[in-house]
């Protein structure tokens, strides 16, 4: 399936907060927050860096989703099964009223996974739809594949049904995203499946897809409405180059 052992394109680290480096990170996108968020408390087991609080990687085996969905579906049918699986976060750093802003996708009543790169300096995290807002912690984290859980507090979350694994797609099949670029919940795009690479053991998900600054955490979906990955980064001074990490990565 043209799959290629190593990326060696994407060689550089990539680094939130948008350092010059090869791939470039889609949560930039800066949003206001009214309130002032409380301080997160260490926890045991976790480590700070920079006010990073974040706990070790383990996977969440309840949350994977049990189905893989069969039936082809109109872009219109897909957006109103899927859409509503996808939230907008919201992670806000030391003092300042602003907050890093990207996407993330609900597996369960209560867990949503996402990248790293936007909850990793947190102080505190909001998911949100619409004007429905809950609070949510990380996890479980691997920020050296950028794969987060969060976990939301005093809310019930809308989750996908299907997942694909990797080793199941096939270039050429379209594909598409739903995410929150520049803050515009929920915004829904078409592409193609144009690449599966694979780097440091990680499994990643080439698209022509339009991706932008707060995509990254987004749900990518095949046409049945099955969550294949999670948009992540682009290629810098690139025409069209985006990724996504499988979403079967998630429950490795």
């Amino acid at each position: 399936m043209g799959r290629v052992g190593s990326l060696a394109v994407l060689v550089a680290v990539l680094v939130a907060g948008g350092c010059a480096t090869a791939r470039v990170p889609l949560a930039a996108g800066q949003q206001q927050l009214s309130a002032k968020p409380p301080v997160a408390k260490l926890k045991p087991g976790t480590q700070r860096e920079d006010h990073a609080v974040l706990p070790t990687w383990t996977v969440v085996k309840p949350s994977k989703p049990a189905q893989d969905l069969k039936s082809p579906l109109a872009p219109v049918e897909l957006f109103a099964k899927v859409s509503p699986s996808v939230y907008m976060v919201r992670a806000t750093r030391d003092a300042k009223p602003s907050a890093l802003q990207g996407s993330a996708v609900a597996v369960s009543a209560s867990e949503a996974i996402t990248n790293c790169h936007i909850v990793t300096h947190a102080k505190a995290i909001t998911v949100s739809k619409g004007a429905v807002a809950f609070p949510a912690e990380v996890i479980s984290a691997d920020r050296q594949s950028d794969r987060c859980y969060l976990k939301v507090r005093d809310g019930t979350l809308e989750y996908v049904l299907g997942l694909r694994d990797f080793s199941d797609l096939s270039i050429g099949e379209t594909v598409y995203t739903i995410g929150s670029p520049k803050g515009l919940d929920r915004t829904f795009a078409q592409g193609l499946l144009s690449g599966l690479r694979r780097m440091d053991g990680v499994e990643y998900i080439q698209i022509s897809a339009p991706v932008s600054e707060g995509s990254s955490g987004g749900g990518l979906f095949d046409n049945r409405g099955n969550l294949i990955g999670i948009t992540t980064f682009t290629m810098k001074g690139s025409q069209n180059l985006n990724f996504a990490i499988a979403a079967s990565e998630y429950w490795k």
